[in-house]
């Protein structure tokens, strides 16, 4: 397990240099994308910060907390975003069967897939706007004990597996049906709804936002628990359902590759 650890870590680490090396040969591009990016971030502050002063609470949530839900999106959406970039080429691997190569590496077809393309400016995005976010909370009006600062930690973990999962669904959909830009983009529409807790929804959007595509587990539980709104036994049920749900989409994943037609089929 060391051995596959540290390969997979060495894959990683190559594949990542050789995106960063590309975006200093695109200088300009990266950082226009980079400005883009800021200025995204920078209008949803601002739309926060007006609807603090202009509304004093949401849905039982006071605009203070409403922060919170919106930067632990924003932190799981970047992270996500970093890692798990290969997704959103998946379909052109597999219409043109550059697949099938992947298949024939002493590797998993699956990790390739997923990480096959760090994105480095989200890498270089988040350390700033991690820093930011946490300043942002420490000046909010909110009481956050050490105890919910650890199980959010715990959450967290939690979330990445959930967001793992969700990609892995969608690398499924693309073995089937040769087809992940739709399906990649409908996810991350759906996701932005969690920039705001899922409980202002109604049914049975909320459930389908918790349970069917999980993002309200992957973000607002979470930024429940930090904000110690959350009851005690969800935290477990999370957890459970979280590990249940990426054991599922690692068995899908293995049932489509039995389904996968290569390029010479």
């Amino acid at each position: 397990m060391k051995f596959n650890l540290y390969k997979y870590w060495h894959v990683w680490k190559t594949v990542a240099i050789n995106a960063l090396q590309s975006t200093f040969v695109n200088r300009g591009s990266n950082l226009i994308f980079f400005l883009g990016k800021s200025i995204r971030l920078a209008f949803m502050l601002l739309f926060l910060l007006m609807l603090k002063r202009t509304i004093h609470s949401i849905g039982g949530y006071t605009s203070d907390q409403m922060m919170v839900f919106f930067l632990v999106y924003q932190f799981v959406d970047t992270f996500a975003q970093i890692l798990y970039r290969g997704v959103y080429l998946f379909s052109h691997l597999v219409r043109t069967g550059e697949f099938d190569f992947m298949l024939l590496r002493p590797m998993s077809p699956l990790f390739g897939a997923l990480t096959g393309k760090p994105d480095i400016n989200d890498a270089l995005f988040l350390i700033p706007s991690t820093a930011l976010s946490v300043w942002i909370i420490m000046g909010l009006n909110l009481e956050i004990t050490l105890p919910s600062a650890l199980l959010f930690g715990v959450l967290l973990v939690n979330s990445i597996l959930i967001a793992t999962a969700l990609h892995i669904v969608v690398l499924v959909i693309g073995i089937l049906t040769t087809e992940v830009d739709g399906v990649i983009w409908f996810y991350r529409d759906l996701s932005r709804m969690a920039q705001f807790p899922i409980s202002v929804y109604m049914e049975p959007l909320r459930s389908f936002l918790y349970f069917v595509v999980p993002v309200g587990i992957m973000v607002t539980i979470p930024a429940e628990t930090l904000l110690g709104v959350s009851s005690p036994v969800v935290i477990p049920l999370t957890t459970a359902f979280g590990s249940g749900f990426f054991i599922l989409s690692l068995w899908l994943w293995r049932w489509s590759l039995t389904q996968y037609q290569s390029a010479s089929s």
